[in-house]
């Protein structure tokens, strides 16, 4: 008799407990998915904060090309090659962001509907600064985005001059 009784206050005790624990579950669940949900809403937020900041960079990056080619800036072949990377920024920038895609993958279905290559535009940045070169060949949206910047800045003289070379031509 003894032991049946303290058999049942065991198995009492024990569903004194896993009642807690389910209680305890359910609130962590409800944490977690209101955690998932706010965090949901601030990636939704970024991503379309940069899509806006893609097309701003876009539209600037085309009108400097534009404006450089028109100043006689930069050849033909420069523009050529050059037009479609900046009229195309920010699909090149969201490929490599949302699939996960190298730059080289974002170029190719970028510049598929344009008469230009890979090849002319690798030759363009060929001829580029060493900067400009470096960005680029980090194949990923950040130094796409580095490159572009440079660019357009290099071409529109928007770049700062050595101070030691200015110094020693002045002397």
């Amino acid at each position: 008799m003894i032991f049946a009784f303290v058999v049942i206050v065991l198995l009492v005790l024990f569903l004194v407990y896993l009642a807690l624990r389910v209680q305890t579950l359910q609130r962590e669940l409800t944490l977690t998915r209101s955690s998932a949900k706010q965090n949901g809403n601030k990636v939704n937020h970024a991503y379309k904060n940069l899509v806006l900041v893609t097309d701003a960079l876009e539209k600037s990056y085309t009108a400097r090309i534009e404006s450089a080619y028109k100043s006689r800036l930069i050849s033909q072949q420069q523009h050529t090659a050059l037009m479609p990377l900046m009229l195309n920024f920010s699909s090149i920038v969201m490929a490599c962001c949302e699939k996960g895609a190298t730059l080289e993958e974002a170029l190719d279905s970028a510049l598929s509907s344009t008469d230009v290559s890979q090849s002319d535009v690798r030759d363009v940045i060929k001829e580029m600064p060493g900067p400009i070169r470096m960005a680029w060949s980090k194949n990923s949206a950040d130094g796409f985005i580095a490159a572009c910047q440079l660019i357009t800045s290099s071409v529109g003289g928007n770049t700062k001059k050595n101070p030691a070379k200015s110094e020693t031509t002045a002397a």
